[in-house]
Formats: structure tokens, sequence, C-alpha cells
């Protein structure tokens, strides 16, 4: 693909990175980090392990990549937020920084809950569709709904020392309000449909394709506590 020496040369940056970590004793990564780096390493290797046709292949793209370029995050984030020039985009407590072929976002108060003590659950009938539950942890719940030529993904995630990546290549990013919290909508590759929000505790994000902005709308504020 044309941007795979890009996350080749991330991928060798990001091991030669942690690599020094050893020769650091007093060194430790987090529970979250760790957590966060296995379940994203994991769900890569699982899609990785598809056997899909061209077509399909083609289709999941965008998820895959966003998997790939968010394990080379947790990895070497500090190689990637000084790096050229980027668009400011700000919503509820987060700063997002766009870059020509991705976004970072972080949190710039604190105070926020510093694990999950919530739940939430899609209101809309996706009733037919299958579910998928990717990650469920103290940090970050994510699940997918698939069915023939429709993807869904709900996730959220503590905003409490959050960093994370975005695939906002090509994308006009604009500000939305979700059940009146702000948030940004993309649009990647113009197929795939993304909701990034902040409700106050959490982030959420709402990725879907095979249907509209507006009834990807009416399923991102169909989202309720339970």
């Amino acid at each position: 693909m044309k941007y795979d020496s890009f996350y080749n040369a991330l991928a060798m940056q990001a091991d030669a990175e942690e690599n020094i970590v050893p020769d650091m004793p007093e060194h430790r990564f987090s529970r979250k980090y760790e957590h966060e780096k296995k379940l994203l390493i994991k769900a890569y290797e699982k899609s990785q392990s598809h056997n899909e046709s061209v077509a399909g292949t083609f289709r999941k793209l965008h998820f895959r990549r966003k998997i790939q370029v968010a394990v080379l995050i947790v990895l070497s984030i500090l190689l990637l937020t000084g790096a050229g020039v980027y668009i400011t985009h700000r919503f509820g407590d987060i700063t997002a920084k766009q870059y020509w072929d991705h976004s970072i976002a972080h949190v710039e108060v604190e105070g926020a809950p510093e694990k999950i003590v919530d739940r939430y659950e899609i209101g809309y009938d996706l009733s037919g569709l299958s579910k998928e539950v990717i990650a469920d942890n103290e940090f970050h719940y994510w699940e997918e709904w698939t069915d023939e030529g429709i993807e869904i993904e709900f996730s959220y995630k503590v905003k409490h020392g959050l960093t994370t990546a975005m695939n906002t290549e090509g994308s006009i990013v604009t500000n939305v309000t979700i059940n009146g919290h702000e948030g940004i909508y993309f649009l990647i590759q113009n197929e795939t449909h993304c909701f990034v929000w902040d409700n106050g505790d959490y982030i959420f994000e709402l990725m879907f394709s095979g249907f509209d902005y507006e009834t990807g709308m009416i399923i991102a504020e169909s989202i309720r506590k339970v």
C-alpha cells in the first residue's frame, strides 16, 4: 500500500524506542499501557488472520489501519506529537491536532474518572447484526456490529491521561453536538463516518459504514447509560 513505508518506518522507530526501556531498571509500564497495547495488537492480528476477498479486504482497510496506527501510537506517541504542521480542533476537554495523515487527541484538564464506573449501550435497534466485544476493561470498552455491507464500531474510554490517534487522512473535521455534548465528525476515505465526543466523564467514538450520516447521528444520540 502507498503508506506502508510510513508505517514500517514508524514501527522500526517504535521498536527502537521500546527496546531502550529494559536498560532502565527503574522504569515500569502502567497497567493501562500494557492492557491497551495487548488488546490492540490482538485485534490487529485477528483482523490480519481473516481470509477475506479482495473486495472485503478493501472494505475493512480503514478499520485495520486504525488499529495499526493505534498500536504504533501506544509505542511511540512522542515521535508523532511534534511532527509537522497541524490544525487544532477542540471539543469538551479534548484538544486534537490534525496532521496530514492522522490526528492526535489528548485531555487538557485533570479530574476525570480514572476507571470506567458507568456502562453505556446503543439504544437503536441493531437486531440482525452480529455483535463482537473487542475490549472490555476498566479503561476502555469497544464493540463491533456487522452485517453484509454494514459495520459499526462503538467505544468509550476514560479521559484520565488520554492520548489517542484518529485516522483523519484527507478528512475535513467539523464540530457536532451529540445529546448536548461537544464533539467532532469526519469522513474517512469517503467511506467511513466517525463521531467522537466528550460527555464530561468519558470519550465516545462511533464509526460506521454502509448507511448515511443522519442514521449514524440517530444511533449516536441513542447511546445511553445502563
